[in-house]
C-alpha cells in the first residue's frame, strides 16, 4: 500500500468535524478502525504529528497505540521528579509494571520497543540486584532500541549481564556519558589483549549462547569522563554483527594510561575492532560497514594519532562508510592520502572534519591521489581543500556538502545534509588558537584547469555549499559542469538565481543562503515586465525553498508582496517555503 500522508496542523480544530460521525459511518472512514490500523500502520512516523494524531479522539487514541508504542521512545528515569524532565521515574514504572492484568500495556503486544534510561547523580536503580529482576527481567527481552545516559555504573558486572544476557533483540545501543567505576579489574584482560594483538595468546571465545546476534549498531559518547566498564575484546565478541560504529569524546590522559599507549582507551578500542576480527572467526565483525570517529577526541585533532593511523590502515575488513576528523596540522594530509589509498575499492561514504586552523589545504597532496569510482557521497567540513580541482579524483559523485566549519548553520538546516551533531562540532575549539581565514573554494575554481575543463559530473544530484556568495559566471560554470542537479545549496544574487532557474530546471530543493535575491529577480523582471528572464516560476519540479539572510545587511531580505504572489505561489509544485529575516528567527508556509 502507498503510505498515506497525514497532516498534523489544525488536528483539535478537526476534533469536533470528526466526532460528528459515527464510528463505521461511510460518509468518514477516518473513523472506522480498520482504516485507521491500515493508515498508521504505512505513514512515516513523526513523534510531533502522532501525538497530534492521538488527541483527536478516543478511537484515534486507540488504533494509533501500536505503531506509538514501537516507534517512540520511553524515557525512565532513576530520580527525583525534575520539572525540565518529562520522563517516567523508574519507581512509578516499577509500580506500574506490578499492576495486575497489566492495564498499561507494557508487557503484551503492545509494549514499548525503545527505552532510554538515564539517572540522578548518585542513583544506581537500573544496575542493582533488585533491577535484574523487577525491571530487566519483565522488559528486557522486548526492547530493541536502548541507549544509557548520564548513569553511574558501579557494578559493571551488571551491566555485562543486562547486555549479554538480558536483552536478548537488542538491535542498537547507545551509552553516553555514563561513569564507570571500578574499570581497574580490565587490567588483566587489557594485558591479555595486548598479548593477542603481538600474536603470543589466542583468543578465548565465548560460549555460542553468549553471542548477540541481532545487534547492528553501536554508539559511545565517553563525554571525557574515564573508561569503559567492560574489556572491548570481550565486548565484541559478543557482538559480531555489528554494521555501524560510532565513538564520541574519549579524554585519553582520564584513564590514567597517558604513559602507556598499549593500554590508553581509544588503543584498546580501535585494536578491539581489528583482533576480533582477526582472530574471532570469519563472521567476527565481518558486516562492519560504517566506522565514525568524527569526534574521537574532545578537541580538534592537530594531527590523526599515528598509532591509531596504523591500525586504521590496517584492518582486515575494508570499510564502505567512514567518518573522521584528519586533523589541521601539516602532515594531516600524509595520513589522508594513505586512507584513500588503503580504501580506494570499497568507500562509498565519507565524511571529513578538519579543525578551521590549518594554514593550507590539502589540495596539493591529494589532486594527484587515487581514483576513487565508488564513493558517492563526500562531506567536507573545514578547510580541507581550497577549490573544486578533487572532483577529478571522485568522477561518480552525487553529494557534495563543503561547509567552512566555522559559521553557526542552523542545526534544522545542517541536519537535512551531514549526519552528525552540530554542537558536538562546535565545540572543539582550541583555546588560544584564531581561526583561519575562510576559503572561497568556487571562487578559488579555476573551470579551465586540466582537471575540469571536460568533465562533466553527470551522476551528481546535490551540491551543498555553506555561506559562499556565487555571480552569474560561476553559477553557469558549476551548471556546467554538475547539470543533474536536484538539490543545492548556494549563495546567490539575481543574475545567479536567473541562471539557477535556466539551467537547473528539475530541482527540487533550493537553499539560498546568503539569498540576495529581490523582486526582480524572482520574477524574472525586465523594463517593469514580469517572467522576461527565467524565474522562479521555472522551476516546475521545486518542493523546497529556503531563503537565508542577505549577506550584508538583514533588513535587506525582504519578500515582496508581488514575489509572493506572482512568484512562490505560482510556483506549480512548490509545498515547503522557509525565509530567514534576520539570525535563527524562521517564517515557514506549507
Amino acid at each position: 500500500m502507498k503510505p498515506v500522508k497525514l497532516n498534523a496542523d489544525g488536528v483539535t480544530e478537526k476534533k469536533k468535524k470528526l466526532q460528528h460521525f459515527a464510528v463505521g459511518d461511510d460518509k468518514n472512514p477516518l473513523m472506522i478502525d480498520l482504516v485507521l490500523k491500515c493508515v498508521f500502520s504505512s505513514i512515516p512516523f513523526n513523534c510531533k504529528d502522532f501525538k497530534n494524531y492521538r488527541l483527536v479522539c478516543r478511537l484515534w487514541l486507540k488504533e494509533s497505540l501500536p505503531r506509538w508504542r514501537k516507534e517512540a521512545w520511553l524515557h525512565v528515569r532513576d530520580g527525583p521528579r525534575r520539572q525540565d524532565n518529562p520522563s517516567l521515574l523508574l519507581k512509578d514504572f516499577l509500580q506500574m509494571l506490578n499492576m495486575p492484568d497489566d492495564p498499561h500495556h507494557l508487557l503484551g503486544e503492545k509494549k514499548f520497543h525503545k527505552y532510554k534510561l538515564s539517572s540522578a547523580s548518585g542513583r544506581t536503580g537500573f544496575f542493582s540486584e533488585s533491577s535484574m529482576t523487577q525491571f530487566w527481567g519483565k522488559v528486557g527481552a522486548s526492547i530493541t532500541h536502548l541507549k544509557i545516559m548520564d548513569t553511574r555504573v558501579q557494578q559493571c558486572d551488571l551491566l555485562a549481564r543486562v547486555l549479554f544476557e538480558m536483552t536478548p533483540n537488542l538491535v542498537f545501543l547507545s551509552l553516553e556519558r555514563n561513569i564507570y567505576e571500578g574499570p581497574h579489574y580490565r587490567f588483566i584482560e587489557d594485558v591479555v589483549h595486548i598479548r593477542i594483538m603481538a600474536g603470543k595468546t589466542e583468543i578465548e571465545k565465548p560460549n555460542p549462547s553468549e553471542v548477540q546476534n541481532n545487534l547492528t549498531h553501536f554508539e559511545i559518547n565517553w563525554g571525557g569522563i574515564g573508561r569503559f566498564g567492560i574489556n572491548w575484546l570481550y565486548f565484541f565478541l559478543r557482538f559480531p554483527n555489528i554494521k555501524s560504529l560510532k565513538t564520541q569524546e574519549i579524554d585519553e590522559n582520564a584513564d590514567g594510561h597517558d604513559n602507556d599507549w598499549e593500554l590508553s582507551e581509544p588503543y584498546l578500542f580501535v585494536t578491539s575492532v581489528r583482533a576480533v576480527q582477526e582472530y574471532g572467526g570469519p563472521d567476527s565483525l565481518a558486516k562492519l560497514e560504517y566506522f565514525d570517529i568524527l569526534n574521537l577526541k574532545l578537541i580538534a585533532n592537530e594531527e590523526y594519532p599515528r598509532r591509531a593511523m596504523r591500525i586504521s590502515l590496517t584492518t582486515p575488513v575494508l570499510l564502505t562508510s567512514l567518518s573522521l576528523d584528519v586533523g589541521w596540522g601539516r602532515d594531516s594530509g600524509t595520513f589522508f592520502y594513505a586512507m584513500l589509498v588503503y580504501l580506494r575499492d570499497t568507500l562509498k561514504k565519507l565524511l571529513v572534519y578538519r579543525g578551521p586552523y590549518a594554514q593550507e589545504s590539502l589540495s596539493n597532496t591529494l589532486c594527484a591521489g587515487p581514483l576513487l569510482p565508488d564513493l558517492v557521497e563526500l562531506r567536507l567540513i573545514g578547510p580541507v581543500f581550497e577549490n573544486l580541482n578533487f572532483l577529478s579524483i571522485f568522477p561518480n559523485l552525487k553529494t557534495l556538502v563543503i561547509f567552512d566549519g566555522q559559521t553557526q548553520i542552523e542545526t534544522e538546516v545542517l541536519h537535512s545534509y551531514v549526519d552528525f551533531a552540530l554542537q558536538q562540532l562546535s565545540q572543539k575549539e582550541i583555546p588560544g588558537r584564531a581561526f583561519t581565514d575562510k576559503i572561497n573554494v568556487i571562487a578559488n575554481t579555476d573551470f579551465t584547469s586540466e582537471q575540469l575543463k571536460c568533465r562533466e559530473m553527470t551522476h551528481m544530484r546535490e551540491f551543498i555549499v555553506g555561506h559562499e556568495l556565487c555571480n552569474r559566471e560561476q553559477v553557469e560554470k558549476l551548471a556546467k559542469l554538475m547539470p543533474g542537479l536536484t538539490k543545492l545549496r548556494l549563495g546567490l544574487g539575481n543574475s545567479g538565481f536567473q541562471v539557477v532557474c535556466e539551467k537547473w530546471n528539475k530541482l527540487r530543493h533550493l537553499d539560498t543562503e546568503p539569498f540576495d535575491v529581490d523582486e526582480d529577480g524572482i520574477l524574472g523582471i525586465e523594463n517593469d515586465e514580469k517572467y522576461r528572464h527565467s524565474n522562479l516560476t521555472d522551476l516546475k519540479e521545486l518542493t523546497t525553498l529556503r531563503m537565508g539572510i542577505h549577506s550584508t545587511d538583514a533588513e535587506k531580505g525582504r519578500l515582496t508582496n508581488a514575489s509572493i504572489i506572482d512568484g512562490i505561489l505560482v510556483a506549480e509544485s512548490l509545498r515547503n517555503v522557509s525565509f530567514q529575516r534576520v539570525p535563527k528567527v524562521f517564517f515557514t508556509t506549507y
